[in-house]
């Protein structure tokens, strides 16, 4: 028994954690996200609650754009295989990985299509890579343990699914106590750090910008304003104040971390990365890569 927090793609479930054990999803929707949805309970019931929902195809590019492009997601998951093959012997690759999630019509798929998998929808996969599943590959704690984003990453190849509505139900783990709302919004400051200095370079360099004071300026010009001071270590050992966008001052911060005059918050980190996806978002075309 437990209180379950799910995640789940056109109503059905892909993910679910219990009390304390779950993975944090709401790095995937966007701000204003939050939504009074239906909740399913046993019996037919059903109760409106709040949840965070979007669509497949907005996670779809906040995934692109934060780590899990198609080129950083095959590496991850070859690098996945390759550490569980060092006391293993699983051949499955990518593209078999792919080419059976991209096979899955959400559009028509039930909950009654996963009975059989006790609504599992990580064992359902396992019976679709039932080929992969010979002895000494473990197959099955191998998709238990894989990273999640990848999975979701991969159903997003499929075109179709992407108009789909993606809802993660948290409200009955807020309810039964075991977590707060600022527990679940909470950012993976380590990941968040490493994305915000991915996603500042692409851009720099998609500007053209040869310095950061340049690039700071091209942000302007696409609406961001230079309201944020950054205190910056002279060489007389002083600090010197300057005013830039929230983007450029963050990523001074990260740079920069011995500098003692600045305090990145995870606020300012979590709105900076945000601020960047936006402009990436308004771009003509999308960048270099991140598909």
């Amino acid at each position: 028994m437990g209180t379950e927090i799910t995640l789940s793609l056109n109503d059905i479930d892909i993910d679910w954690g219990k009390n304390r054990y779950w993975k944090n999803h709401h790095w995937l929707f966007p701000p204003g996200s939050l939504r009074d949805v239906e909740y399913r309970y046993a019996g037919g019931v059903t109760k409106t609650k709040p949840a965070f929902e979007t669509t497949l195809d907005e996670a779809y590019f906040r995934l692109c754009h934060l780590g899990y492009s198609s080129h950083e997601a095959k590496t991850k998951f070859e690098s996945a295989v390759e550490r569980w093959n060092r006391t293993a012997e699983l051949r499955l690759s990518f593209d078999e990985f792919r080419d059976a999630l991209t096979s899955i019509d959400f559009a028509a798929l039930t909950s009654a299509d996963l009975e059989p998998y006790i609504w599992d929808f990580r064992a359902f996969v396992v019976n679709l890579l039932g080929a992969w599943g010979t002895d000494g590959s473990f197959l099955e704690d191998f998709i238990a343990g894989l990273d999640f984003a990848l999975t979701l990453r991969v159903l997003a190849d499929r075109p179709e699914s992407r108009s789909l509505p993606l809802r993660w139900h948290y409200q009955d783990l807020v309810e039964s106590g075991w977590a707060s709302l600022e527990d679940l919004t909470d950012i993976d400051r380590q990941a968040f750090i490493i994305n915000h200095t991915a996603l500042f370079g692409r851009l720099q360099d998609h500007a053209g910008a040869a310095t950061v004071r340049a690039f700071d300026r091209w942000l302007t010009d696409r609406g961001l304003t230079q309201v944020t001071n950054y205190g910056r270590t002279t060489s007389n050992g002083g600090v010197a104040h300057e005013t830039t966008t929230l983007p450029t001052s963050v990523r001074n911060m990260i740079h920069h971390p011995e500098n003692p005059h600045n305090v990145l918050s995870d606020d300012d980190l979590r709105q900076s990365v945000e601020c960047l996806l936006e402009i990436a978002r308004l771009l003509p075309s999308p960048l270099p890569g991140l598909t």
